[in-house]
């Protein structure tokens, strides 16, 4: 069906309202438990090496698995493997909530992490099959992208709500009755195209190689907290995870039938583009989220829960920024917007470079926070659907997961990079050790800036310059 031809109907606006739920309902939970750390290490006698596991086997299960989780949407239908992926996810939840052990509580989380790469690239597929490209499918993307961006902020507020309130394990039964909800509605989404009968040609050594390379990566990366890059704990890891995430790439050419990640794809210019920047774009989110919040709480004193509400503003330029990028798209086109929405991140991250140790909210914080908001806002959309452009609908799910693959490892990757060039130069700075913070993470926003720089270069020479026609 061409464009011009689309209407609107409520029944289009019940499968967008379900799927940014399920976006939602995964998202929250990346950031939910952050501000409960403390109360969690109490109750159940984590040890501090131990208690960054509470995220980071969500984060390492949910990073390893999307390419996994994109592809068997593909392969076995997207609302089939969305609806399982809120089960499981309902279900870990669940067990995370009445867990009385650390193992019990970090092996719920990993589970949850996997349901998590199964709803997440779903939620992008079915838009994608649900809406025609044009205006239609670029309402939809900026409808996801503001539901997305509001999550992280809505997971630091609610979880600094429950670890004051009703206590932390209400943050994962909170849970349960959204999945309920979910399985009930997910009846209103579109079966597609029935896939043929694949079992026999299903890339099991793609699938393992690349689920254990791409967790082992993020794992590897997650740990250096511990053991520094330098340690020859971290470079065994990256080098083991390189070495089958190599094997993987030579695996899809040469050897797969049916390959889990078709090569074919990246020759679309636009996907290609499109998952560089989105791996960059990660790395400056990241940072902002890290940096920010690191002076929020070490050197201006904010609680965990004033911190959130701190964020409130970032959402709502970040949401009206996603609601403006479509509209720019139709008058200048993809890459131009992408372009100067990326530039105008790239501002703000300079602006931050002017933190100092006596500073505040309203001077130091604020503005650069609301400008770095408008720049990622208006880059969610075009960036988006110049992923999924010229895409066919059997790939649509490892397209998906691709994006979300660059965006997790691109965040982790180079979070882990501008922390360590942060940390390294507050122990150069002379002087109070409030001061020493501050510069670190001032050069940590100055090298996320030069990245964001990065990303307005690949722009203008990769990306194709696509007009959407109302």
């Amino acid at each position: 069906m061409e464009t011009r031809e689309f209407v609107w109907t409520g029944r289009h606006v019940a499968v967008l309202g379900v799927l940014c739920l399920a976006q939602v309902l995964d998202s929250v939970d990346v950031t939910i438990v952050n501000v409960a750390l403390p109360a969690i290490q109490d109750d159940l006698g984590f040890s501090a090496a131990t208690l960054s596991w509470v995220v980071n086997a969500y984060m390492v299960v949910f990073g390893g698995f999307l390419l996994l989780g994109g592809r068997l949407g593909d392969l076995y239908g997207h609302r089939r493997v969305l609806l399982g992926g809120v089960a499981l996810f309902t279900v870990a939840s669940a067990a995370a909530g009445f867990a009385q052990s650390d193992g019990v509580l970090v092996a719920a989380r990993a589970v949850q992490g996997l349901g998590a790469a199964l709803i997440a690239p779903m939620t992008l597929a079915l838009i994608a099959l649900t809406f025609p490209e044009g205006p239609p499918r670029s309402r939809a993307f900026a409808v996801w992208g503001a539901a997305t961006g509001a999550a992280s902020t809505v997971g630091l507020i609610a979880g600094g709500l429950f670890a004051d309130g009703p206590g932390w394990r209400w943050m994962f039964f909170v849970n349960l009755p959204v999945g309920l909800l979910l399985l009930v509605a997910g009846r209103l989404l579109p079966d597609g195209e029935r896939p043929p009968r694949v079992s026999r040609g299903f890339d099991l050594p793609g699938a393992l190689t690349s689920t254990a390379g791409v967790g082992l990566m993020a794992y590897a990366v997650l740990q250096t907290d511990a053991d520094a890059w330098s340690s020859a704990r971290t470079l065994t890891l990256i080098v083991a995870a390189a070495a089958l995430l190599t094997y993987f790439v030579l695996h899809e050419a040469r050897i797969a039938r049916q390959p889990l990640v078709p090569l074919g794809l990246f020759r679309n210019r636009s996907l290609l583009g499109a998952n560089i920047i989105q791996a960059l774009r990660g790395a400056g989110m990241f940072a902002v989220f890290y940096f920010a919040t690191l002076y929020l709480q070490g050197v201006l004193g904010y609680s965990a829960l004033m911190t959130g509400l701190v964020y409130v503003p970032l959402t709502v330029i970040l949401i009206a920024g996603s609601a403006l990028g479509p509209l720019l798209v139709r008058r200048f086109g993809t890459r131009l917007v992408i372009a100067a929405g990326s530039l105008i991140t790239a501002g703000g991250l300079l602006l931050f470079t002017r933190l100092s140790a006596g500073g505040t909210l309203m001077a130091d914080v604020m503005p650069p926070l609301l400008v770095v908001g408008l720049g990622f806002g208006v880059i969610v959309v075009p960036l988006t659907t110049a992923a999924l452009t010229g895409v066919p609908p059997s790939s649509s799910g490892v397209a998906s997961s691709l994006l979300n693959v660059s965006a997790q490892l691109g965040g982790a990757l180079g979070l882990a990079v501008l922390s360590s060039v942060a940390v390294r130069a507050t122990a150069t700075t002379p002087g109070a050790p409030a001061e020493a913070l501050v510069a670190g993470y001032r050069v940590g926003f100055g090298v996320a800036a030069g990245l964001m720089a990065v990303v307005v270069v690949i722009a203008l020479v990769v990306l194709h310059n696509r007009r959407e026609q109302p």
